[in-house]
């Protein structure tokens, strides 16, 4: 009988715990041909086509979602994320403190998290560690690394990149 008790109490301090971890963590839901975000209703979302994506990005055949507001200008058919492996590993390495937002492109524009960039798709490289570039820019997080030779720029790890002259710690120029 005393087993049983501590068992039920055990369950429900489970249960207690678990609901306040992810009591507070936003998702997409949909229920009765509406899609919510959370508890927001988003008004324009098609429920038919609608996909999580997860890490907060969700898209339908209108539009693209992050954290449940529209991504101006972003084709849905032509986005997706990259693997989510290798995003949990880079949110994993305390070294880089990696901020949550990421570079993502469609077929004309290239986004870092929802600031579109003034960057060449076509041409468009996310290289790791916050360091990107495309034919003529470098990026880290998505602000211009100033003096950075696009051509022959590449990361290097736990935060530096380097082109052929100069050496970058974070997107700043190492003296």
């Amino acid at each position: 009988m005393k087993q049983t008790g501590f068992l039920h109490k055990t369950i429900l301090l489970v249960a207690i715990v678990g609901w306040s971890l992810t009591g507070n963590a936003q998702r997409y839901e949909t229920d009765h041909g509406r899609v919510y975000y959370g508890e927001e209703l988003l008004m324009h979302a098609d429920a038919r086509s609608f996909k999580d994506l997860g890490c907060g990005y969700a898209k339908d055949r209108h539009n693209v979602y992050l954290n449940g507001r529209v991504l101006e200008n972003v084709d849905p058919s032509s986005f997706r994320l990259k693997d989510r492996k290798t995003w949990r590993h880079h949110e994993q390495r305390e070294e880089e403190q990696m901020p949550p937002r990421r570079y993502f492109k469609t077929n004309l524009n290239v986004y870092y998290g929802d600031k579109k960039l003034d960057a060449v798709a076509s041409s468009f490289k996310d290289l790791g560690g916050g360091y990107a570039k495309d034919a003529f820019t470098v990026y880290y997080c998505g602000e211009k690394v100033e003096g950075a030779m696009a051509t022959t720029f590449k990361y290097t790890g736990d935060g530096y990149g380097q082109d052929t002259f100069d050496a970058y710690y974070r997107g700043r120029k190492i003296k």
